[in-house]
């Protein structure tokens, strides 16, 4: 199983789940479609620079002198859809879109399947480009503007659809491309085309069974063919975002017709692109880039290190407590295992550290990153279950607590049990929590700006990440490794990585309009009754669904996937849908470090390559899922421990 979502800090270094099938062909002049595509991405990265910046600029002045900027937020929903809408470019040129490579792995053979891959994602390329310019099109003959400021709409989403096109010819020329390397490899033409016909086969089988016969079909019938539909596009390589707005689309025309299944993703991709919820997500995003390029990671784990550094596997725990610090401020598993990973590694390995307890702390001490606040994935779980975002991040506060304390507690066992892991205590180090408070008040400052001014009522959670990506520039400034290059990097891969995750919740938003059309709620009931069946047996197999899609999709996938189903089942069994969140939250997370395929166990594996073995990686983890299933029983069982907090701060 392979995933694809780039994670900016691995750029120079490749996971092993990027097969070099899915990589553009590495040249030493980039063709003119290449250069299009990175130009585009600086600018969409320099405009979502700029963006954070304007609003960092009107937080200070509402609170300085009480003089904002008049109509700002209205402003800037519209920026965010042109900056996501441009973005695409880089995105679909950097193929930085999350798929599920299942057919390439077990075949050996890829350019067959990312051709069909590529042609689906061009189609559903043009239909949201001209999605777009159906939409300028009508707010232009409504003659719709801004609230506040009178702004024409229309005009504006005519630019961003102008945009869009970018992407567009972007994944016009990777299509020509995929088919080129198809075309060279004719020895093999036939036989790397069978495998995923079959599949895409069975997906427009399903397609045509649901258009034909879908207003005489029942709940359960509609909503298990759309599944299939789904899973059918995935299994080819077609991104998850992509299969599941293609197939959104289909259903909707099969249950309604053309017009309606326009507009519905019409609707779906315009209120994607300005949600002013999700804008949250690049800026995020943004700041722990540059959180990185300021080299935060360092700071981070030395700080730990001073504390802990004297005791026996302290350079383990140092990890964990780097990995939770430095993920509260990257929010991504993969960027916190890929960024620490190295630093983390190479000083354990010096000190005579086992390579099991080396390389697990670092792979499950990643997976903190995404639910310490501020979380890019409980954000996307909030806005499509519409939830809201900073209730959330108060939720999460006592499990991420928790998880961090847990993990403690297992390498201190750990150590304890097995003396033979961890070197003896190093009397030479002593404890310096003042020296790391030095080292580390950068980090500190930044967290507590984010999280103070969000939960102190300052600012709303864009504007927290915006101010956070203000203090991060200016800590990138300061740091003595700007550079201009290292900036336009930075803002580029949040800009493009953003327009990744942006794709996986338009696909999800008009997967789950048809679901909503087919009646899930009904047809889950209908399998799944809350009066008849014992809530801890559907608690216990949502558990067991969550665990294995968890080992299998990235976490987001996972979680966009599910929600639209998994919702209706919470709220019939009538148990709070934030608490819910946060379990789910845990689980994918754990996934990622679940044998046999855990995202974050092969990051950790390309970044020691062939020094440490899989299977050794994998042995390192297993203390720390037992810490994790002591957690999950836990949030489970008590789910207080989630809840008590935001009630509290109500």
């Amino acid at each position: 199983m392979v995933w694809k979502l780039t994670v900016p800090a691995t750029e120079d270094q490749p996971t092993q789940q990027q097969s070099s099938a899915a990589s553009a062909p590495a040249t030493t002049s980039p063709d003119l479609f290449t250069k299009i595509a990175i130009y585009t991405g600086n600018i969409a990265g320099i405009a979502l620079l700029a963006t954070a910046l304007l609003i960092t600029t009107d937080i200070m002045l509402r609170w300085s002198i009480s003089r904002p900027f008049t109509g700002l937020f209205e402003l800037t929903e519209l920026a965010f859809a042109c900056i996501i809408a441009l973005a695409f470019s880089f995105a679909n040129n950097k193929r930085l879109h999350v798929s599920m490579e299942l057919i390439g792995n077990m075949t050996g053979r890829f350019k067959g399947v990312q051709l069909y891959a590529d042609v689906a994602t061009l189609i559903a390329f043009a239909a949201y480009t001209y999605f777009l310019y159906r939409h300028a099109g009508q707010k232009l003959s409504y003659g719709e503007t801004t609230l506040v400021l009178g702004v024409p709409i229309g005009p504006v989403w005519y630019f961003a659809a102008g945009l869009m096109s970018f992407g567009l010819l972007a994944q016009a020329h990777v299509t020509l491309e995929s088919a080129g390397a198809l075309w060279r490899a004719q020895s093999s033409l036939i036989v790397e085309l069978i495998a995923p016909a079959m599949s895409m086969l069975t997906a427009f089988a399903g397609a045509l069974y649901l258009i034909n016969s879908g207003g005489d079909m029942g709940s359960i019938a509609k909503v298990l063919t759309g599944f299939a539909i789904l899973y059918f596009f995935a299994l080819a390589h077609v991104p998850i975002g992509v299969s599941m707005g293609l197939t959104g689309l289909i259903g909707c025309y099969a249950l309604l017709n053309l017009n309606a299944a326009q507009l519905i993703g019409s609707n779906n991709l315009s209120s994607t692109l300005s949600s002013p919820d999700l804008a949250a997500v690049p800026l995020f995003l943004l700041m722990g880039n540059l959180a990185i390029a300021s080299g935060f990671a360092d700071d981070i784990f030395q700080a730990a290190t001073s504390i802990f550094g004297r005791m026996r596997g302290g350079h383990a725990l140092a990890t964990v407590l780097g990995c939770a610090g430095f993920g509260a401020i990257s929010g991504s598993s993969v960027a916190t295992t890929a960024t620490l990973g190295g630093v983390a590694f190479r000083e354990m390995k010096s000190r005579s550290y086992a390579d099991s307890l080396a390389t697990g702390s670092i792979a499950a001490g990643g997976t903190l990153g995404a639910l310490i606040p501020p979380s890019v994935i409980l954000i996307i779980y909030c806005v499509i279950a519409e939830l809201p975002i900073s209730e959330a991040f108060i939720a999460a506060l006592i499990p991420g607590a928790i998880a961090l304390l847990l993990y403690t507690f297992a390498v201190m066992i750990l150590v304890r049990v097995r003396p033979d892991l961890a070197p003896p205590p190093d009397k030479s180090l002593r404890f310096a929590p003042f020296a790391a408070l030095k080292r580390a008040w950068r980090p500190i400052l930044l967290f507590a700006c984010v999280l103070g001014g969000l939960y102190g009522g300052i600012f709303t959670v864009q504007e927290a990440a915006a101010a956070g990506t203000g203090f991060a520039f200016v800590f990138w400034l300061f740091s003595g490794q700007a550079s201009v290059s290292g900036l336009l990097r930075a803002i580029t891969e949040a800009a493009g990585t953003a327009a990744g995750l942006y794709l996986l919740i338009v696909g999800a938003n008009i997967f789950g309009a048809y679901l909503n059309l087919a009646g899930v709620s009904r047809a889950i009931l209908m399998i799944i009754d809350p009066t008849v069946m014992p809530a801890w047996l559907i608690l216990t197999l949502l558990v067991v669904m969550y665990l294995v899609l968890g080992s299998v999709f990235d976490t987001v996938a996972a979680l966009v996937v599910t929600v639209p189903f998994v919702i209706p089942i919470i709220l019939a069994m009538d148990y709070d849908l934030i608490w819910w969140g946060v379990v789910t939250l845990a689980l994918v997370e754990i996934g990622m470090i679940t044998p046999p395929i855990g995202m974050n166990v092969f990051v950790m594996k390309s970044l020691v390559r062939d020094e440490v073995s899989i299977t050794t990686i994998f042995r390192g983890v297993i203390p720390f899922l037992c810490a994790d299933m002591v957690r999950l029983i836990l949030l489970i069982t008590i789910p207080a421990l989630t809840l008590w907090l935001p009630a509290q701060l109500q």
